[in-house]
């Protein structure tokens, strides 16, 4: 014990020289290790994405149930996400020596670490003139275009997006706060149900130039003239057979040629009051008048599934549902309201949307035409 004493006591500071060279180089070593820098990135990105992709639709949803209460609504965005990233280090070596024993000496070696993040998260409401006029104006046909071009099927865009098409009501009252009488929607219905028959691709939107103007025009595929769900489609519309048409977006009907077809749009605004129907209102809440009655011919109390029961559902529940049963869930009012999980026609319907506010929100590319179609 006296030799490792001496020896502890003249050789002090070449141990604790090399102790420190040995925790800075190891720490070198423990930090390629560890890719704290690659490891934060894999890890945070995922994580935040996730969590502002489900706040959005949350948002989103939230929204859509106020609407069908009659409760203001709010946008909040996600502006900047940016986060620091530090990693501290360090070491210590004690040596206490004593001549009481070989119990009273000790040689102590310690190391610390510590790994901090800190997470700055900027939000900016969505207010003001130009986002009100933007939400209340009608949809911007080249939005309808690219929809059109993109896999959704025409009668899901046609039900979310048009107030009429050639004088047939789409519940058009409906893309406002809920109607006191109910919309009459058979014909358009119907038009609906032959299209959807036809199936995917018959029918193009796009742009044509007739007398040296773009005009807005529905192209009908050769093969689909020669169907017979051609000639209901021209029943309905109230139209005769040609290979394309001209689309009057907000068109006059009175003055209506037999080869064009008027369109309303809705607003941005209005496909989500429209949507706001499909909310599954609380028993407690209708009994208490909290949000607006609407009224069937008959007198009884329209039920909107009759409308929305394929397109759109928003399920109510007093207990908070969980995620495996609920694709996107919010409180409001004492309840929960959620998309069910299993519903993929809810859920589609509510991507859709989420798409067409992300377009109506920007700035349309309007350098030219999307399609030429052929004129005779």
């Amino acid at each position: 014990m006296f030799f490792l004493k001496n020896f502890f006591r003249f050789h002090l500071k070449s141990l604790a020289s090399l102790f420190f060279a040995l925790i800075l180089s190891g720490c070198g070593t423990f930090d390629e290790l560890l890719q704290i820098g690659p490891d934060s990135v894999e890890d945070g990105r995922g994580q935040f994405n996730t969590v502002i992709a489900e706040t959005n639709d949350q948002q989103l949803l939230l929204n859509l149930v106020k609407r069908r209460y009659g409760d203001n609504t709010a946008l909040l965005e996600v502006n900047s996400v940016s986060t620091t990233l530090e990693w501290k280090r360090g070491g210590n070596l004690g040596l206490t020596l004593f001549d009481g024993g070989e119990d009273a000496n000790s040689l102590g070696i310690g190391a610390n670490g510590a790994y901090t993040e800190r997470p700055t998260i900027t939000y900016l409401p969505v207010k003001g003139p130009d986002l009100i006029k933007k939400n209340l104006s009608p949809l911007d046909p080249e939005v309808l275009i690219l929809l059109s071009r993109s896999g959704w099927r025409l009668e899901r865009i046609m039900r979310l997006t048009l107030n009429n098409i050639n004088d047939l009501d789409n519940a058009a009252a409906a893309s406002g706060p809920t109607p006191a009488f109910a919309p009459d929607t058979l014909d358009f219905d119907k038009l609906l149900s032959v299209i959807e028959k036809v199936g995917h691709g018959q029918f193009v939107l796009g742009y044509t130039i007739i007398n040296d103007q773009k005009v807005l025009a529905l192209d009908v595929r050769a093969e689909m003239l020669e169907r017979p769900e051609m000639q209901d489609i021209t029943k309905i519309l109230k139209v005769d057979k040609h290979s394309f048409y001209v689309v009057n977006v907000e068109g006059n009907t009175d003055y209506r040629s037999n080869k064009e077809i008027d369109i309303s749009v809705r607003s941005l605004s209005g496909m989500k009051f429209y949507l706001s129907h499909g909310v599954q209102v609380p028993e407690e809440h209708i009994m208490q008048n909290k949000v607006q009655i609407t009224k069937a011919a008959d007198g009884e109390v329209f039920d909107w599934d009759s409308i929305f029961g394929d397109l759109f559902q928003i399920q109510s529940s007093r207990q908070e549902p969980s995620e495996d049963i609920a694709a996107v869930k919010c409180f409001w009012r004492g309840y929960w309201f959620y998309i069910d999980d299993t519903d993929i026609e809810s859920k589609n319907t509510f991507m859709l949307l989420d798409q067409i506010t992300a377009l109506q929100s920007g700035d349309m590319d309007k350098s030219g035409p999307l399609l030429t179609l052929p004129v005779n």
